[in-house]
């Protein structure tokens, strides 16, 4: 566990807090691509990109974490009725909305589910634009807006110069595409969630072959047009400076400012860690 600023190379906006390495000796332990924090920063929901979540607290002394306490376990339960062909099960995006319903992306099917309140699944109808994303290479990241529109952004573009388009479910309305945002630098969007500011915060993942590195910018959809947004530069680490972070969740601390939680996929591989990182944001 380490908690010196001096590891962060940052823009003003974003204060490095602390990184805590979490082990639990399980097989079925790792993965974890999304999580959803209650508003105080405590309680979590993971998602592992094997279809299980992991609920549990995280514990801080000040700023710093210093212990997490968690449930069993639970595997997603997806009925085979859900998709037209056995489903690859390879959940990356994780979201709740208002009333308490769970939202998931998963990536090879290009599809994204929602838990009913009462336990049963259904899934969001199809879109000629998230249908011809490739496999593996999907819908990565899941968030949902204030007034209950679910956003979901894909891994990968049409080129390397191309925006990443940004898409948007409403029941009413169904799917469509309002904006995109700019790629550039070599990075690709892997979590987002919407903060108590209303703004779009969307992490991403740059992999140089010798390891990760990640950037978080946020967007003021207010404003928000059918050309590409470029947004604000939160922070920028270093490569390795952190492990494969690709889930995102936004709360607001008792001080007033803004909390970015991520935590990382470890691939379940023995050279990487299951990692929960802090900074701190201000409006």
């Amino acid at each position: 566990m380490s908690t010196d600023p001096a590891l962060a190379r940052n823009t003003p906006s974003a204060r490095f807090l602390s990184s805590y390495h979490w082990t639990r000796e399980r097989e079925a332990f790792g993965g974890y691509s999304g999580i959803i924090l209650a508003p105080d920063g405590a309680d979590f929901t993971l998602l592992s990109d094997r279809a299980h979540l992991i609920e549990g607290t995280i514990f801080r002394h000040g700023t710093r974490i210093i212990g997490v306490r968690s449930t069993e376990i639970a595997p997603l339960d997806f009925p085979d009725s859900l998709f037209a062909k056995p489903s690859q099960r390879d959940t990356e995006g994780l979201a709740r909305d208002a009333n308490g319903r769970l939202y998931i992306s998963l990536e090879s099917d290009n599809r994204v589910i929602r838990q009913e309140v009462d336990g049963s699944w259904s899934i969001l109808p199809d879109y000629p634009a998230i249908d011809a994303l490739p496999l593996n290479r999907g819908l990565e990241a899941l968030a949902i807006s204030p007034d209950g529109a679910v956003y979901s952004l894909p891994e990968v573009s049409e080129g390397l110069q191309v925006p990443f388009p940004v898409f948007r479910y409403r029941d009413a309305q169904g799917w469509d595409q309002p904006f995109s945002i700019v790629r550039k630098n070599g990075f690709l969007p892997v979590g987002a969630d919407f903060g108590p500011d209303n703004r779009l915060y969307v992490l991403e993942r740059g992999f140089g072959g010798f390891g990760f590195a990640s950037r978080v910018r946020r967007f003021d959809l207010g404003n928000a047009t059918t050309a590409a947004l470029d947004g604000e530069t939160l922070l920028t680490s270093r490569t390795r400076q952190h492990d494969n972070l690709e889930g995102l969740s936004v709360w607001l601390a008792e001080d007033g400012s803004l909390r970015l939680t991520m935590v990382s996929d470890d691939n379940f591989n023995f050279f990487q860690k299951t990692e929960i990182v802090e900074y701190a944001v201000s409006y």
